[in-house]
């Protein structure tokens, strides 16, 4: 009763946070990439000034590890449950799938972005500032997608009922 109670538990913080990535990332391509990509290189400076005291980062390096390591313990926790352990296995790979662009693609994108010199060309800020964007469509991809399979494997026992399938 307890262990089924933490598996439900571990699912609900699981669903929540990749929530709130979810949210941050497509406010992200919603409200931040278009300004990222109008009137260049001046919005740049603008958004390096705003940016002074704190970043979407800030949010970002607390909420991806705690979904991640959230996502690894619900795994562990419902590893016994069959008709849940594939389901959590993907949701896991595509949270690690996340990270895995944000440190090959988007940070060397950032530094063009926010902290090189803005005498950058801006041919070279424009893309980079599109590649982002873009990107930034495809983590939020994988988060609904890690989302579906954390729901899926929510919804293949009930919460509070335990029966092993």
């Amino acid at each position: 009763m307890i262990m089924e109670a933490l598996r439900s538990f571990s699912l609900v913080v699981a669903i929540v946070l990749l929530g709130a990535l979810l949210g941050g990332g497509l406010y992200e391509s919603v409200v931040m990439a278009p300004n990222y990509r109008s009137n260049i290189p001046q919005s740049l400076d603008h958004v390096r000034q705003f940016f002074s005291v704190a970043n979407p980062g800030n949010y970002f390096r607390v909420v991806a590890p705690a979904t991640q390591i959230t996502l690894l313990a619900t795994l562990l926790l419902n590893w016994s449950v069959k008709s849940r352990r594939w389901w959590l296995i993907a949701a896991f790979v595509m949270s690690i799938g996340m990270d895995i662009i944000t440190f090959t693609y988007h940070y060397p994108r950032n530094a063009i972005l926010f902290s090189d010199p803005l005498n950058t060309p801006v041919e070279v800020l424009t893309v980079a500032a599109a590649e982002w964007m873009y990107a930034n469509l495809v983590r939020c991809f994988l988060i609904v997608s890690a989302m579906f399979c954390t729901i899926s494997a929510a919804m293949r026992r009930g919460f509070g009922v335990y029966q092993e399938n």
